[in-house]
């Protein structure tokens, strides 16, 4: 419960978490994944999410490589998909089961950003 007046957290852009799939895609084959937040609309109380994947046999076009990077959860080489958004409640960020949290910046969160803003 919030109080009068006080601000609820929101997430940011930029945010990394690895996220049930029950948040993002309910089909999704794999039950969580590494999501990236690209867009944040406050007065829906959701944001966008761009989820990421490992899985080599996969088509990568307009995918972007990222390598394995601990500091952004990510324990193995893989592949940002922009073409893969989301709507996440802010709620979901709340969720126990959803842990640690990373912020990405840089060139990477802005080529990830542009592709998505083009596949929109």
């Amino acid at each position: 419960m919030t109080w009068p007046g006080q601000k609820l957290w929101q997430p940011y852009i930029g945010l990394v978490a690895v996220l049930p799939r029950d948040y993002y895609d309910e089909h999704d084959e794999h039950a969580r994944r590494p999501t990236v937040v690209v867009r944040v609309l406050p007065v829906e109380r959701v944001c966008i999410v761009v989820t990421r994947t490992s899985q080599l046999l996969v088509p990568h076009r307009h995918d972007i490589w990222h390598d394995k990077d601990l500091e952004l959860l990510c324990d193995r080489q893989g592949w940002w998909q922009p073409r893969r958004s989301y709507r996440v409640n802010f709620a979901a960020y709340d969720d126990e089961e959803v842990g640690q949290h990373a912020k990405m910046g840089g060139a990477l969160l802005d080529r990830i950003i542009r592709a998505y803003e083009e596949r929109s």
